[in-house]
């Protein structure tokens, strides 16, 4: 093989393997993207129904009267509801410092 057709293969490689990167990292980009957004989702759906289900059940306790079984599933819904409220800001802080501790993603408190 000619010095010509050697390098003109090197190069032919080396931007092969360029614009490979390149494409794996942005593919990486838009995975931690969604993955963020799913993150989002999840915490902020899980904190909305904890809201709903404990002011329904807040509400079904305090207007149940002489309904003992009104009464029990009143009180039992305003603890899991409370419950999905505390999971959901315990998942955001458990996201965040998992975020945090992936390699490369430290982020140096002196930033902020």
């Amino acid at each position: 093989m000619a010095y010509r057709t050697k390098g003109a293969t090197v190069l032919t490689g080396l931007f092969a393997f360029i614009a490979t990167t390149g494409v794996a990292a942005a593919q990486e980009s838009e995975i931690n993207n969604s993955l963020s957004e799913i993150e989002a989702f999840v915490a902020t759906t899980l904190g909305q129904l904890g809201i709903i289900v404990f002011l329904v059940g807040a509400a079904a306790w305090f207007v149940s009267g002489k309904h003992a079984d009104r009464a029990q599933w009143g009180w039992r819904g305003m603890w899991g509801g409370a419950g999905m409220i505390v999971l959901s800001v315990s998942y955001n802080v458990f996201v965040t410092l998992f975020e945090n501790l992936a390699p490369g993603m430290v982020i140096p408190w002196i930033a902020f």
